[in-house]
């Protein structure tokens, strides 16, 4: 035979005929079928904290075994081995790239692939005041995460900022500085950085100071769920 497919296995029987007796042989042919994946999950997007089902169909014979991964850049986590992989209540850490192999040894493994965005509300991670003498430029700085990328506000005694005179607002990916030239005596005090995308919104308050006696004030970060932490501002002077 040149070429088999499943269809040809089955009993075969080998005779053989001579002039003084005849011998038969019997043998049984197995054909196997690499793994091949015929259906996986597509591409998804949710929200964190919902329940996620990722498919992968495969044949072969023999039957093969499908084993999931999830790939991320600290290293490689085996999660589930079967067709469906279950997600329940999904965490930003389980965002990424989700690995179907099915194998039966025949030949190579098939691969195929699954990516997992995650959404999820803004989280200021950095929140960086700054001691700034008068007349020097003043750097006030927040780092968001978040998914959708996060916008961001800059607001002073609930007036929102914007770019004007002395004032500069840059904004690179999950990241804004507050840019204060000339630094005056008014310009010292509180100032709030507010990262908001479609699922939430979160503030943190950074100060604008100078040298003067220690003082230690909180700084506000708001949420859903509000909370204090405390910032050590060494000299601080403003409102």
């Amino acid at each position: 035979m040149i070429s088999l497919d499943v269809y040809d296995e089955g009993p075969y029987t080998c005779s053989i005929q001579t002039k003084q007796q005849s011998k038969t042989s019997q043998v049984y042919l197995i054909v196997q079928v690499p793994a091949n994946i015929y259906r996986v999950s597509e591409d998804i997007t949710v929200n964190e904290g919902s329940n996620v089902t990722l498919s992968c169909l495969a044949n072969g014979r023999p039957d093969p075994s499908i084993t999931w991964r999830l790939l991320n850049p600290s290293g490689e986590e085996t999660l589930e081995v079967g067709e469906y992989l279950e997600i329940y209540g999904i965490m930003r850490t389980q965002a990424g790239r989700y690995e179907c192999k099915a194998s039966n040894d025949v030949a190579t493994p098939d691969v195929k692939y699954v990516n997992v965005v995650v959404n999820y509300p803004p989280f200021i991670k950095l929140a960086k005041s700054s001691e700034t003498q008068m007349g020097r430029l003043g750097v006030l700085q927040c780092d968001a995460t978040a998914v959708p990328k996060p916008e961001f506000e800059w607001y002073r005694d609930d007036k929102r900022l914007s770019n004007m005179q002395g004032i500069t607002i840059q904004i690179v990916g999950t990241r804004t500085l507050l840019l204060v030239a000339n630094v005056t005596e008014d310009d010292y005090g509180n100032y709030t950085c507010v990262a908001t995308n479609r699922l939430g919104r979160h503030n943190a308050s950074v100060f604008l100071y100078s040298e003067r006696p220690g003082m230690v004030y909180w700084s506000h970060c708001e949420s859903k769920h509000d909370q204090l932490i405390p910032l050590s501002v060494p000299n601080f002077v403003g409102s």
